[in-house]
């Protein structure tokens, strides 16, 4: 597989998860007569609901997941193992089953050059315990749920008026259509609070209570007060668009200063969620002290 795989594991879980769901052949999923009621769509091609009163404009919405792989060794030969971690949001939750089935589909199709063939053997919470197990093909119900309210809770008991945010995978926030290479804090927020406010209305039925225009000019006034951020090429091939991709974005650490209070809950949630573009297949990961 290519050193990062999530595009390469998303593309692929995409493909037999319509393998495993859709009955109508290869068609448009927005001309088919069963989109309301087929679980493909709403996963892996969101687009606004009817009635929608945000992001009515969008051809789609932000996926309802996101896959983040762990090992970026590249090549793997038989026997050897790697893993990968998955994030479900909102109502997403509910269709695990179909996640865990399009995986174990996915083992059987082949992955990467070659397609390399492997097995889901075991499937575990952040707490680590064990939701699936090939030895017993027993699916275990664990509420591994995480809500915003417990992050918010973590999040304000922390210092306010410093944060260091530790770029992990290659993150691309855009500025006026095009990449940006450097990242002051108001930019890290307006894109983080976009995709958080999408989430949160097509997949949680929660609309943000927030002033939206107020904490832009806040975030403005946050300074960054040292910053080691470099860029990182990275291509991808697509298949649906049969070329290659650049999706290179930044990386490394950047600290910022200020009255970050109202942000930070919002920065802690982004820590699941990831921030930028094409998060969906594990860009745009951080951390943060």
């Amino acid at each position: 597989m290519p050193p990062y795989a999530g595009s390469t594991l998303r593309g692929g879980f995409g493909h037999a998860f319509r393998k495993m769901v859709c009955t109508q052949g290869p068609i448009d999923c927005r001309d088919c007569v069963l989109k309301a009621a087929c679980p493909y769509p709403y996963i892996f091609e969101t687009a606004p609901f009817e009635g929608a009163q945000q992001l009515r404009t969008y051809g789609d919405v932000p996926r309802p997941f996101v896959i983040d792989p762990l090992d970026t060794r590249g090549e793997y030969r038989k026997g050897e193992s790697f893993s990968f971690q998955l994030t479900l949001i909102g109502r997403a939750v509910d269709y695990l089953p179909y996640f865990l089935a399009s995986f174990r589909e996915l083992g059987e199709i082949g992955i990467g050059k070659g397609r390399g063939r492997f097995l889901v053997t075991q499937v575990l919470t952040d707490s680590g315990e064990c939701i699936y197990d090939n030895e017993t093909q027993m699916v275990h119900n664990r509420n591994n749920t995480l809500s915003f309210g417990e992050i918010r809770r973590e999040a304000v008991s922390r210092p306010t008026d410093q944060l260091t945010v530790h770029l992990l995978n290659p993150t691309r926030i855009t500025h006026k259509g095009q990449v940006t290479d450097k990242l002051p804090f108001h930019l890290f927020w307006r894109r983080l609070i976009g995709r958080i406010s999408a989430l949160a209305y097509f997949h949680c039925g929660e609309s943000l209570d927030l002033d939206f225009t107020g904490l832009i000019a806040q975030a403005e006034t946050v300074e960054t007060v040292e910053s080691s951020l470099r860029w990182k090429d990275w291509t991808r091939y697509s298949s649906r668009q049969n070329q290659k991709m650049q999706l290179g974005g930044l990386v490394g650490n950047v600290t910022y200063a200020g009255n970050l209070a109202a942000f930070l809950p919002f920065v802690a949630l982004g820590v699941f969620l990831h921030v930028g573009k094409n998060a969906t297949f594990g860009l745009g990961k951080y951390r943060v002290e």
